[in-house]
């Protein structure tokens, strides 16, 4: 017996605010997946702030991962793992410093009709002052681990070639 599920398009779906230094990590991640990923099936997306326009992703999928940053008042660099139903959600950085956040996307593609399985990675961020780029150790340091999280996850959705 398999110890995963095949599913079908899967999209992998950084965002955050590179200008603002922490709360660029999501894309951060998915910049270091991008090439990682490139010939697999599975969907990558540097979001970064694109607000509605990402919400084709939720449409066109049956799993999307999201990797973003939040304010959970932990300690930076702290990773944490949620359903789209979960609480905490509204934590996440984008849904306060985005004109679009995540919780919403969401909320939007299920209004649409849409509802594919959501996994949301989210970081705790240190410093989110302008800052293009740049991540601060305790954050920086957890995205080779985020980036592993999500390859875990892809593994156990049996995406091919992983």
């Amino acid at each position: 017996m398999s110890s995963f599920k095949q599913v079908g398009r899967i999209t992998v779906l950084g965002v955050g605010n590179t200008l603002m230094g922490d709360d660029g990590v999501g894309v951060a991640v998915a910049r270091e997946l991008v090439s990682e990923l490139e010939d697999s099936p599975v969907n990558v997306v540097l979001g970064e702030t694109a607000g509605m326009g990402l919400i084709r992703h939720f449409r066109e999928s049956e799993v999307v991962i999201v990797i973003d940053a939040v304010a959970a008042e932990a300690e930076a660099g702290s990773i944490f793992r949620f359903n789209a139903d979960e609480a905490g959600i509204v934590h996440l950085r984008s849904n306060n410093i985005h004109g679009m956040g995540v919780p919403h996307l969401i909320s939007n593609a299920r209004l649409a009709g849409a509802d594919p399985e959501v996994i949301v990675f989210g970081i705790q961020v240190g410093d989110v002052r302008p800052r293009d780029e740049i991540l601060t150790g305790p954050v920086a340091a957890a995205v080779p681990r985020v980036r592993k999280l999500v390859i875990d996850e892809l593994v156990r959705f049996g995406a091919a070639g992983l």
